[in-house]
């Protein structure tokens, strides 16, 4: 039985796939820039000179309003600080690199992918499996070296140490984006090219019978 008709699905399931896969990409571009321009501390509450200024000694002698404005800036100077010693670690950790060459791995899997699932090609499975994996790999990679780091950040405040545990768990979470694309690539990979002729039922027996191919013939056979 041929089932060709019942396999017809729309192309644009696939091809919605590839405009997703395209903005994906596009994104992984601007980030690309992104961090080649500004850093991999990018812009932030401190751009722009909005970094805290180093303080003096300590106003024992001033007003209440003079310590306590003291204490106040005193405290986001350490916030500074720490914030500054863990985009260093950060620097040091070869993130930013790690982050360029899985962006330039993307973008040479992405483009070709795009390609296969607007058009539905057969080897639209192979490059989605690949595309999902150099995207699981990339992010599991990052979060594993910026984990620790960002942890130790957030417990240097009061109270960090309760939430810490997110930047942890963030080697587990980021390989989900990986995995949904490998997970889609193989359900449309089966919408448009799955097997194209039913199987024969095994509960009956097909039996040749001369007798019955001859009584089609009629009286004009020779």
């Amino acid at each position: 039985m041929d089932v060709n008709s019942i396999n017809e699905h729309s192309p644009w399931w696939a091809r919605a796939f590839a405009i997703f896969l395209a903005i994906m990409l596009g994104l992984t571009v601007a980030n690309l820039f992104y961090i080649e321009i500004f850093g991999i501390n990018g812009i932030n509450h401190y751009s722009f000179g909005n970094e805290p200024k180093k303080l003096g000694e300590y106003p024992a002698n001033g007003t209440e309003e003079e310590q306590r404005d003291y204490n106040y800036s005193l405290s986001e100077w350490e916030d500074y600080e720490a914030y500054k010693e863990m985009m260093q670690e950060l620097e040091d950790s070869n993130l930013t690199e790690v982050t360029q060459i899985f962006a330039i791995l993307t973008i040479l899997v992405g483009i070709p992918a795009i390609a296969m699932f607007w058009t539905q090609n057969e080897k639209m499975l192979h490059f989605g499996i690949a595309y999902g994996l150099v995207s699981m790999v990339g992010e599991v990679w990052k979060a594993y070296i910026s984990s620790d780091i960002v942890a130790s950040f957030m417990e240097s405040f009061p109270g960090g140490a309760d939430y810490s545990w997110i930047a942890s768990a963030s080697v587990f979470t980021s390989s989900f984006c990986g995995i949904t694309f490998i997970a889609l690539a193989i359900v449309l990979h089966n919408m448009y090219h799955n097997l194209n002729e039913m199987p024969e039922s095994g509960f009956y027996l097909k039996v040749d019978n001369p007798a019955l191919a001859e009584s089609g013939h009629g009286d004009n056979d020779i």
